[in-house]
C-alpha cells in the first residue's frame, strides 16, 4: 500500500493541473504505512464491499464489513457536470489500497473516498491492538479531564459539544470553515495561527482530515495539555495521531453495518446513525 511514483499518478483525473501531486503534510503517508505494517499479509484479501458518497458523509465498507466514515464537503466540491467522479460505478472494483492511497489526493472527491478508505482499514487495524490500546464507550467530552481555567478551542463548530463545554471551562473559542455553519460567537478557519496556540485543550473534528488541514492544526496544537480528535470521520489509526500529539481519538464505532449504510445512503448525519452506532474514545496506554 505504499504511494510510490505510479501511485501518485493515479491518484487525480487525467486533465487535473494537480496530477502527480498529493497535499502537504505527512500525517496520510505515514498512517498508510502504520496500517499495512499493522495488517501485514491478511491486507491482501481484503476488499471493497460497497461505497456510498452521501451528503453528509462518504462510507466505504469493506468485505469484512469494517465501515469507514469521511465527512462529504458537498460545497467545496468543484463540478464541471453532476458527476464527482468519472469512473463512478467502477470504485468499487479498484484495489482497496489505490483507494486507500487518494487520501493523499489534492482533488478533494477523491481525498474523501480516500479517507473513509483508510478510515475502514483503520477499524480493522485497530482490532489487533488488543489490550495495547485504552478505550471507553461514551461522549468524549465528559471523559475528559477539564478545569475551570481551562482555554477550550474547537476546531469545527460541533454545537452539542460546544454547548457542554461551555459551563465547564473559562472559555469556548470556535473556528469554523464553512460559513454555514458560523454564528456571531465563531471564528473563520484563517483565524487557526491566532486562535489554536492559546488553548489548553483542543479538539479537532475528523473533517480536518477531509480538507488538509489536519498536519498544522496538530503542529500549532504543541502546547496544549490535551488534543482530542472526534466526529465520525476521526476513525483514524489512533496510534498514528498519538504520535502527533493527539491524546484521545473519539470517532464512531459502527455495530450495525447494513444500518449505518443506509444511514449513509439516505443523506443521515451524526444523530441518525446512532441507531447503529456508539461513541468510542482511545487513549495511548501507559
Amino acid at each position: 500500500m505504499r504511494l510510490g511514483r505510479r501511485g501518485q499518478q493515479r491518484l487525480l483525473e487525467p486533465g487535473n493541473p494537480w496530477r502527480g501531486e498529493t497535499v502537504p503534510g505527512t500525517l496520510m503517508r505515514d498512517t498508510l504505512a502504520d496500517v499495512q505494517r499493522r495488517l501485514g499479509r491478511s491486507l491482501a484479501g481484503v476488499t471493497v464491499k460497497e461505497l456510498v458518497m452521501g451528503v453528509s458523509y462518504t462510507a466505504v465498507r469493506l468485505s469484512t464489513d469494517d465501515i469507514g466514515l469521511a465527512n462529504t464537503p458537498l460545497e467545496e466540491f468543484s463540478r464541471e457536470s453532476c458527476s464527482l467522479f468519472s469512473r463512478a460505478g467502477f470504485l468499487t472494483d479498484l484495489p482497496v489500497s489505490e483507494l486507500a492511497e487518494m487520501a493523499q489526493s489534492w482533488d478533494l472527491s477523491q481525498r474523501v473516498v480516500g479517507i473513509a478508505t483508510l478510515n475502514a482499514l483503520s477499524q480493522l487495524a485497530i482490532r489487533t491492538l488488543g489490550d495495547d490500546i485504552l478505550r471507553e464507550h461514551g461522549d468524549v467530552v465528559g471523559l475528559t479531564k477539564l478545569r475551570k481555567t481551562d482555554t477550550v478551542v474547537m476546531v469545527g463548530n460541533m454545537r452539542p459539544s460546544v454547548e457542554k463545554l461551555r459551563p465547564l471551562v473559562k472559555e469556548v473559542l470556535v473556528l469554523e470553515r464553512s460559513i454555514g455553519l458560523r454564528d456571531r460567537e465563531t471564528f473563520p478557519d484563517t483565524a487557526v495561527e491566532v486562535v489554536i496556540p492559546r488553548g489548553d485543550v483542543v479538539f479537532l473534528t475528523g473533517a480536518t482530515l477531509c480538507n488538509g488541514t489536519t498536519d498544522r492544526i496538530l503542529e500549532l496544537s504543541q502546547n496544549a495539555r490535551e488534543v482530542i480528535m472526534l466526529g465520525p470521520s476521526a476513525g483514524l489509526f489512533p496510534p498514528s495521531l498519538f504520535h502527533r500529539g493527539v491524546t484521545a481519538v473519539a470517532p464512531m464505532e459502527i455495530l450495525d453495518a447494513d444500518r449505518a449504510m443506509k444511514v449513509i445512503a439516505e443523506g443521515g448525519g451524526n444523530p441518525a446513525l446512532r441507531g447503529s452506532a456508539r461513541e468510542v474514545v482511545y487513549r495511548r496506554k501507559g
